[in-house]
């Protein structure tokens, strides 16, 4: 999310044109639905969709869907009545065998098609891990207490653990690196028991000459592939997945190179070759890129042309899984653009601003370039709350005043159980862990924290922490 802000007040507005039309199908062409003594009548209220009704009953999208014979789950309209049974997550629906009907021929290029059988990915060698549990984290900063935040993550039970290595912070200059910092970093991750990612990003200013606001990457790609060749060479196994950079397709975080798909792969390539070469069972992982509408190829290329072009360069020849940010702003994560909720409009028109939207796209041009075997790495996501902040609220982030305590620990939850629901999804690590201990409460990360500035848990730490450790079905 960092520097997003900025990109909100220029991105490209969205225009709806309209309310999708909707027809009743089902109970009479129109006329109420008729509820069992079991089901009950909910009007559909402004704001309203059918995740947050399905929280409100205690039952599922999915059950309401069947109840209700929905050919859309996102088209519902206000004061349409549908039928809820309360507490019930499954609705059996009796076989139908449908009746021909004509069809027009499609042409070749659009001709349907069942999904691509997996295979083995293009690239990496390592193995493709499936969906697992993440959690990032901040074990470096002043005053704190690394091993009370690895007790943290033990208590949390995530399998995966994320911490962004600053290449600034470490090699001072060419060769000259402080592994006694970095030892006590990665024994601290060690201590979690977890399997670890590094966030390798950030150049240090001896490697370019980029003078001005946000980062720039290093002059010779070859600096940076040195940097993680170094690391994977000392830890090892100890190291599980390395992630190349953070949203590359923002200028902020690419300043004095050309901003597209295929300059960053031009990077990613040399950074593979170096990790497995020292390391070949190391995973690599694309950067997750910036959700953005903003296109214009000087401040920012959108998150799903930009991933265009980085296929286009060869990307499957030089990743084992795909990096992905698929922030939900202060929408469901189940929800669909666009025009769902009036009270935060300015991040509800667009594509970008959708968690389950953001991840569908990307599958998509993985499979227009027949990439179908590697995972979506979510190395960042989460919901953003200023409940109970006692603190004025940027209007840059005042999406974070439309979610609540409850839906933020709600909606994290029910992103995870997608992820591990699509079978495309690989490792999820939310952010963040403790970022409001590190900067705090004035910060903008403080909103996405699972711990407050104490260390205490926010309700989201006990509600994931208990998803994690209750067995699944």
């Amino acid at each position: 999310m960092q520097g997003l802000q900025r990109l909100f007040i220029i991105a490209i507005v969205i225009l709806l044109v309209g309310l999708p039309q909707f027809a009743m199908a089902q109970d009479g062409g129109g006329q109420p639905p008729s509820a069992t003594p079991a089901e009950i009548i909910h009007t559909v209220a402004q704001g309203e969709n059918l995740y947050r009704i399905a929280l409100n009953y205690n039952t599922t999208v999915a059950a309401i869907v069947a109840l209700n014979n929905l050919q859309d789950p996102n088209q519902i309209v206000i004061g349409q009545q549908l039928r809820i049974r309360p507490g019930v997550t499954t609705i059996e629906q009796p076989a139908v065998t449908p009746e021909p009907v004509a069809t027009t021929p499609v042409p070749p290029e659009v001709q349907p098609t069942d999904p691509p059988t997996p295979a083995d990915t293009t690239g990496g060698t390592a193995p493709n891990v499936p969906f697992a549990y993440g959690v990032d984290v901040e074990v470096v900063g002043e005053n704190l207490d690394m091993a009370r935040v690895a007790e943290r993550v033990v208590e949390l039970g995530a399998s995966w653990v994320k911490q962004e290595i600053r290449w600034e912070a470490y090699e001072s200059s060419k060769g000259v690196i402080d592994y006694a910092s970095l030892d006590t970093l990665i024994d601290t991750l060690d201590a979690t028991g977890a399997n670890i990612l590094l966030t390798v990003t950030t150049a240090p200013s001896w490697s370019h000459n980029y003078i001005g606001d946000g980062e720039a990457p290093p002059t010779n790609y070859q600096d940076y592939a040195d940097f993680v060749a170094a690391l994977a060479t000392r830890y090892g196994d100890r190291i599980d997945a390395y992630e190349i950079w953070r949203q590359p397709n923002l200028r902020q975080n690419w300043n004095n190179k050309p901003l597209g798909g295929a300059e960053y792969v031009s990077m990613l390539r040399l950074a593979y070759a170096a990790i497995k070469a020292a390391d070949t069972n190391a995973i690599v992982v694309t950067a997750g890129l910036a959700p953005t509408g903003l296109n214009d190829g000087t401040n920012a290329v959108d998150d799903r042309v930009f991933l265009s072009q980085m296929y286009q360069a060869g990307v499957a020849d030089y990743s084992d899984a795909i990096g992905a940010h698929p922030y939900g702003w202060a929408n469901p994560p189940d929800s669909t653009c666009c025009g769902n909720n009036p009270v935060i409009s300015q991040w509800d028109n667009h594509p970008s601003f959708f968690f389950l939207e953001t991840l569908q796209d990307y599958y998509a041009i993985m499979l227009e370039n027949e990439d179908t075997a590697t995972f979506i790495w979510v190395t960042e996501f989460g919901w953003g709350s200023s409940d109970n902040f006692p603190v004025e609220v940027s209007p840059d982030f005042s999406f974070v005043e439309a979610v609540s305590l409850d839906e933020q620990s709600q909606y994290t939850m029910r992103a995870f159980t997608l992820g591990r629901t699509l079978d495309y999804v690989g490792p999820m690590f939310i952010w963040n862990l403790n970022d409001c201990q590190v900067y705090g409460l004035v910060a903008y990360q403080c909103y996405w924290s699972m711990l407050d500035p104490e260390g205490n848990p926010r309700p989201v730490f006990l509600v994931i922490r208990d998803m994690i450790n209750t067995p699944q079905e």
